[in-house]
């Protein structure tokens, strides 16, 4: 095991638990668990929530890692950590199985709420977001250096506000009110963005830039691309429909059909007409179209994708928003 670094803060006495949700990756759930024990502050525990034995780290972690059992689903393998998560625990990161973390993420997360007590749920900065190797994670990493500025380093306004499903800590009282939306199956898409509209209820919520991470967003494990592209239409469509979003509701409706669906399915066409190979572009469109077959019939649903099982897929989409 990776050992922690020293704290610069030594005041820091919240606990933080860290919970990650993985299947189908265990070598990726591997590299992402030396990231979480190299923090300069140590987790109070950190937990893994798999969905098979097979998905377990490879790693003999002993009783560093508390391990759990849980039907497929980020909403639902989320939900299951917070059952063994203390109510002496102050705080809950979740990290995806594919985040490689600066050192000092949990670090800077704890210093910034302490600072900010009306502030409830932070995500970080991403300083790389998919098609990215672990080592070159880790290189963006160790040449990143925080800046001076003490002004932009916090937004909880705007469009990109809300939390960002692969790193988010959360102030673990909260979450006994507002739970991971689990009508959100499997992929889980547009959780985060749920579960912080829900969250601004109790207070701030948004972004700090000097939590630093890295997303692999790796291409293996969760969803295949009809599921993935039925996710991406249906999702967001249901968190207007029961009006968790930013804006008003008939911005809600404009916002949603100019920029979630048109780009999507604009962005997808294009794919598939360079003959992009990188991942089943095909059927994430064929995805996407029967989710807005659903909502012209009025019974689009994120439960359906449960339907769309193609466990015989080559390439899959990962756990990550």
């Amino acid at each position: 095991m990776a050992e922690p670094a020293a704290s610069t803060y030594e005041n820091i006495q919240r606990p933080v638990s860290v919970a990650i949700v993985s299947k189908g990756r265990p070598d990726v759930l591997d590299d992402t668990l030396e990231s979480v024990f190299r923090q300069t502050v140590r987790p109070h525990q950190v937990i893994v929530v798999v969905t098979a034995p097979e998905d377990l780290p490879r790693k003999p972690w002993g009783d560093a890692v508390q391990i759990l059992f849980a039907p497929a689903g980020t909403s639902v393998q989320r939900n299951k950590a917070l059952e063994v998560i203390p109510l002496s625990v102050d705080f809950v990161a979740y990290f995806d199985d594919d985040v490689e973390l600066r050192p000092d993420y949990l670090e800077q997360a704890l210093l910034f709420f302490e600072r900010n007590p009306n502030s409830v749920a932070l995500s970080g900065r991403l300083i790389g977001d998919g098609q990215i190797t672990r080592e070159e994670g880790r290189r963006r990493l160790e040449a990143y250096a925080h800046k001076n500025e003490v002004r932009g380093l916090y937004h909880s306004a705007g469009d990109l506000h809300s939390l960002h499903g692969c790193n988010m800590v959360i102030r673990r009282a909260f979450l006994d009110y507002e739970k991971f939306d689990e009508n959100l199956a499997l992929y889980g898409f547009a959780e985060d963005y749920d579960l912080s509209m829900r969250l601004e209820r109790y207070g701030r919520v948004g972004k700090f830039a000097r939590c630093v991470a890295v997303h692999l967003a790796w291409p293996h494990g969760r969803v295949n691309e009809v599921q993935r592209g039925y996710c991406l239409i249906a999702n967001q469509w249901y968190c207007i429909k029961k009006g968790t979003v930013h804006v008003p509701p008939f911005q809600a409706q404009i916002w949603y059909w100019n920029v979630v669906v048109r780009r999507m399915i604009f962005a997808t066409i294009r794919q598939i007409l360079r003959r992009n190979r990188a991942c089943d572009w095909k059927g994430r469109l064929k995805g996407a179209l029967l989710a807005l077959t659903d909502i012209a019939r009025g019974r689009c649903d994120p439960r359906r994708v449960l339907e769309l099982e193609e466990p015989a897929k080559a390439t899959q989409s990962g756990s990550g928003q």
